[in-house]
C-alpha cells in the first residue's frame, strides 16, 4: 500500500473489535449499574459508606488512567500482550466483586474488585479507541462508521448484559446468578480478546512524544472533551439510580431487565439512523438533535409513580434512542480531531467518562441519603427525592451539555 491510499476496513475487521466492545460493555452494566444496588440490598452496605467505597474506587482509577494512556502510546507494539492482562484483570475483578456473601468484608471486596476491573477495562477500552483511530486513518476517514461498528458492538453485549442475570436468577439464585454471570462474561472476555490477537492496529496519532498539553491543545479538543464529561455526568446519574427508580418509585423491579432491554435495543436500533442523519446533516446538530430529545424524556420520568410501568418503557425507548447518538458521534467527533497522542487524549477521555461516574455514585447517593431515602424503608419524601435525583438532575445536566455543544467550532464534524 503506497502511502496516502485510502484502505476501507473489511466487515469481519469492523466485527473483531465490534465484539471486544461487546465483551467490554457486557461487564461494564453490572459494574455500574447493578453493583450499587446488589451491595445495598445483598451485602447491606450503608448507601453514605458505598458512595464513599464507588467515589473512592473510582478516584483511583480516573488518576491511573493518564498513566495507562501514556503507556499506551509509549508501548504501541505491545497490544498483544497488553489485552491479555487487561482482560484478566477485569475478570478477576468482577468476579471478586459479585462473589456470594461470605468471606472478605464487602467493603474491602468491593474496593480492591473495583480497582482491578477498572484498570483492566481502561487498559482494554483505550487499545481499542486507538485501533478504531488507526482503522479511520488507514480509510483517510470514516470516523463514524468505525464508530458506529464498535458502539453497536458495546450496545450488543449491554444488551445481553439485560438478559443475562434475570435468566440466571430463577436458576441459580440471586447470590448465585452474577457469579453465573461472572463465567460467562469470562469466557466472552478471552474469545473476543483472542479474535484481536495479531490483529491490533495502531494509531500514528498515537505515536512519537506529543505530551498531555500538546494534544489537549489542539482546537476543538478541550471544549468536546467538556461536552463528553457533563453528558456523562447525565448519563452517570440515571445509570447508578436506575434501580432504585424502578423498584422503589414504579414498584416494577422484575421487570427492570426487560426496561434496560428495551432502554438498550432503541439505543441499538438509532444509532445507524443518527450515523446517516449524521453524513446529511454534519455531526454536531445531529448530535444536538439526539440530546434534545433525552430532554423530555428525563422530564417525564420526574411524574411517574407506582404502576406507570408502560409509560416508563416509552420513556425508556426515547431516551435509549437518544444515547445511540451520543455514543456513535461523540467519540468520531473527538476521534476527527486528534492530531497526536491518541492514547492520552483516550486516555482522559475515559478518565472524565469515569470521574462522571464516581461523582455520580460518590456524590448523589449520600445526598439521598440526607433526604430521606433508604431503600430498607421507603417513605414518600424518599421517593420524591429520588425521582427528583433521578430526572430532574439529569435533564439539568443535559441542557448543560446541550449549550456547551451548541457552542463548538463545526472542524471535523462531517469527516
Amino acid at each position: 500500500m503506497t502511502e496516502g491510499t485510502a484502505v476501507t476496513p473489511a466487515p469481519r475487521d469492523l466485527v473483531r473489535p465490534s465484539l471486544l466492545a461487546g465483551a467490554l460493555a457486557f461487564a461494564g452494566l453490572p459494574l455500574y449499574i447493578h453493583a450499587p444496588r446488589y451491595y445495598a440490598d445483598t451485602m447491606e452496605v450503608a448507601l453514605p459508606v458505598l458512595g464513599v467505597v464507588l467515589l473512592a474506587a473510582r478516584g483511583v482509577d480516573c488518576l491511573q488512567d493518564p498513566l495507562i494512556g501514556r503507556l499506551a502510546d509509549r508501548l504501541p507494539h505491545r497490544r498483544g500482550t497488553w489485552a491479555p492482562v487487561a482482560a484478566f484483570l477485569l475478570v478477576t475483578g468482577f468476579a471478586l466483586i459479585f462473589a456470594p456473601p461470605g468471606g472478605a468484608d464487602p467493603i474491602v471486596r468491593l474496593g480492591i474488585g473495583l480497582v482491578a476491573a477498572f484498570t483492566g477495562f481502561s487498559a482494554l477500552q483505550i487499545a481499542l479507541y486507538d485501533h478504531g483511530l488507526a482503522q479511520a486513518e488507514a480509510a483517510c476517514g470514516g470516523y463514524t462508521r468505525v464508530a458506529l461498528w464498535r458502539e453497536v458492538g458495546g450496545i450488543s453485549g449491554v444488551l445481553l448484559a439485560a438478559i443475562v442475570p434475570a435468566a440466571l436468577a430463577p436458576v441459580l439464585g440471586p447470590a448465585l446468578s452474577y457469579m453465573g454471570y461472572a463465567a460467562l462474561f469470562a469466557v466472552l472476555a478471552a474469545a473476543s480478546v483472542l479474535a484481536m490477537a495479531g490483529r491490533w492496529m495502531v494509531s500514528r496519532k498515537g505515536l512519537g512524544s506529543t505530551g498531555f498539553a500538546a494534544a489537549a491543545h489542539v482546537p476543538g479538543i478541550r471544549p468536546l472533551l467538556a461536552v463528553g464529561f457533563v453528558n456523562a455526568l447525565s448519563t452517570a446519574v440515571t445509570a447508578t439510580l436506575f434501580l432504585f427508580f424502578v423498584t422503589d418509585v414504579l414498584q416494577a423491579g422484575s421487570q427492570a431487565g426487560m426496561m434496560l432491554l428495551v432502554f438498550f435495543a432503541s439505543a441499538a436500533f438509532a444509532a445507524p439512523l443518527w450515523a446517516q442523519v449524521a453524513k446529511l446533516c454534519g455531526r454536531k446538530p445531529t448530535l444536538m438533535a439526539g440530546m434534545a430529545l433525552s430532554i423530555p424524556a428525563f422530564v417525564g420520568a420526574y411524574a411517574l409513580g407506582p404502576g406507570d410501568v408502560m409509560v416508563f418503557y416509552a420513556i425508556a425507548a426515547a431516551s435509549g434512542m437518544a444515547l445511540g447518538a451520543d455514543m456513535t458521534l461523540l467519540p468520531a467527533m473527538l476521534a476527527a480531531r486528534i492530531r497526536g497522542g491518541g492514547g492520552r487524549i483516550f486516555s482522559l477521555w475515559t478518565f472524565l467518562q469515569k470521574s462522571a461516574l464516581a461523582i455520580a455514585a460518590g456524590v448523589t447517593l449520600p445526598l439521598l441519603a440526607m433526604a430521606g431515602f433508604d431503600p430498607a424503608s421507603v417513605t414518600d419524601q424518599g421517593r420524591v427525592a429520588l425521582a427528583t435525583a433521578y430526572a430532574l438532575v439529569p435533564c439539568g445536566l443535559k441542557l448543560a451539555a446541550l449549550a456547551a455543544c451548541a457552542a463548538l467550532v463545526n472542524e471535523g464534524d462531517a469527516a
